[in-house]
């Protein structure tokens, strides 16, 4: 029964809002997060928080934490300052995060709260969380997450190293600050186009920006590689649905479809839309002969590219038969002299 009422808890959370679902992490739940939504909220329909403050202001607001076993939990806590993952997803799960350099008001620096909380057995608690907001007015959203993880047990020295490790899992409960209700247009930024791995397969990887303080939505690219003045593409790569942090990055993977890389210049066209909205590059890049040794050397599934043996081949045969074609021909001009 106590599963059946955490599913019909989480579901209509997951149901109400694509920007704040809250994440599960394992098959197992021990406790459970709500928000106590304050007056201020700007959409109470809303399970996240979504504040209107001023400049300065000042306020506190409470998370329920509800411990639902027998025994007693630590959970730790922390505000996290939403970035962008190379999946092209908005995430609050990371504490200290490389922050992006157009990012001026980092959420977790708005706010104050307790590392850690001890929920005895069946007990419900108050978690607050202070916010003060930046004195200088400003337009757009700050964004984060207030982020709930149950704190592992240390091992007994007499456990065996081969026990499998148990899954955790954690919550997240969204926090939207702003100060006013102008709308920020978003803007993209396309950076650093570096060839590198990931999980030892060789790939390009295309640095996106979101310069602005507003999320941005639905975020559709096309890349396509080619070489420098090539028509014909060597690498596409297309992703659909995406969204980016206020103020964030995130490194964009082409594949090179398990290939070496080849020294070169290459090409980068690419197309972003979002809303309406809509970006173009076509932008150079260089491998270089050390960078494409050193990767192709713990690249792993590479496909050789034996095009230029072949080349090689077909040029000595026909150097050879032109050899052929004139030792003949030398032949018969002699025999017709004899």
């Amino acid at each position: 029964m106590k599963k059946l009422m955490t599913l019909l808890l989480i579901v209509p959370l997951l149901a109400s809002s694509l920007l704040f679902p809250v994440q599960s992490e394992a098959a197992e739940m021990n406790f459970s997060v709500s928000a106590n939504i304050p007056d201020n909220q700007i959409d109470k329909t809303k399970n996240y928080f979504h504040l209107k403050l001023a400049p300065g202001q000042k306020q506190t607001v409470d998370v329920v934490l509800t411990n639902e076993t027998n025994h007693e939990l630590t959970i730790l806590t922390s505000v996290n300052t939403a970035v962008t993952n190379n999946n092209g997803i908005v995430d609050y799960s990371q504490k200290n995060p490389k922050l992006d350099e157009t990012l001026k008001y980092p959420i977790s620096k708005l706010t104050e709260s307790a590392g850690e909380v001890v929920l005895p057995a069946y007990s419900s608690k108050k978690y607050p969380i202070k916010i003060q907001m930046p004195l200088e007015s400003f337009d757009g959203t700050i964004l984060g997450g207030v982020y709930f993880q149950e704190k592992a047990p240390k091992k007994k020295e007499s456990q065996s190293k081969d026990i499998q490790i148990k899954n955790q899992y954690a919550y997240v409960i969204g926090m939207m600050l702003s100060q006013n209700d102008t709308e920020v247009k978003a803007d993209l930024t396309l950076n650093d186009i570096t060839p590198t791995q990931i999980n030892h397969h060789n790939v390009v990887t295309v640095n996106l920006q979101n310069t602005e303080a507003t999320i941005l939505k639905d975020l559709d690219v096309k890349a396509e590689v080619f070489k420098k003045d090539g028509t014909k593409a060597l690498f596409e790569s297309s992703k659909q649905n995406m969204r980016m942090a206020p103020n964030s990055n995130f490194d964009l993977p082409i594949s090179w479809d398990n290939r070496e890389f080849a020294p070169g210049k290459y090409r980068l066209d690419l197309i972003a839309t979002s809303s309406g909205q809509v970006w173009k590059w076509s932008e150079y890049f260089t491998i270089d002969n050390k960078t494409a040794k050193e990767l192709n050397a713990t690249a792993l599934d590479i496909e050789k590219d034996y095009t230029w043996v072949y080349l090689i081949i077909a040029v000595f045969v026909l150097l050879l038969s032109l050899f052929l074609v004139f030792l003949l021909g030398r032949r018969s001009r002699k025999d017709d002299n004899e």
